[in-house]
Parts: structure tokens; C-alpha cells; sequence
């Protein structure tokens, strides 16, 4: 069954097409370790997704630079070990 509502339509995102007009903006769960995005941050993405989210952003209030303040469940960009993830 399709639907006609435009929220749930494709939507072209230049190169990338969404599958729909759902989408999280970036902001700050409070799931890392360490300032790493691990299992817990992960999956808290990845559930998004499988309830049919087409875009999710991650990392809404890191940390960029080593001098600046620490913050509670904040990733921590500026540190090159968060690559990987």
C-alpha cells in the first residue's frame, strides 16, 4: 500500500534519495562512553532507522576542541580514536 502524503514520499537530497521526508536532526542523547560513540549510541541510531526514519544526524553537540569544556554524554570530535565509529 502506497500513500499519497508528501512526508512520505521520496525525497532527492542532490546525490542521495530518501526514501521518505522523516528525518532526526542532530542533538545530543547522552549515549556515549568515554566520549566515543559505542554500542549504546549505535543502536539508539540504529533503531531510529528500522522504525522507518529515512535520515538521522549524529553528534548535535560535540565536542570539537580539546580545550573546550567538558559536557556530560558529549562525543568527543576533536579526538581521532571516534574515526572507526
Amino acid at each position: 500500500m502506497t500513500s499519497n502524503d508528501p512526508l512520505l514520499q521520496p525525497y532527492q537530497l542532490k546525490h542521495l534519495t530518501l526514501k521518505n521526508r522523516v528525518m532526526s536532526t542532530s542533538h545530543e542523547p547522552a549515549y556515549s562512553e568515554d566520549g566515543m560513540p559505542k554500542e549504546r549510541y549505535r543502536l539508539y541510531h540504529a533503531e531510529k532507522a528500522k522504525g522507518g526514519m529515512a535520515l538521522t544526524m549524529t553528534a548535535g553537540s560535540a565536542i570539537v576542541s580539546r580545550d573546550s569544556p567538558a559536557a556530560f554524554g558529549n562525543l568527543h570530535v576533536y579526538d581521532d580514536r571516534i574515526v572507526p565509529w
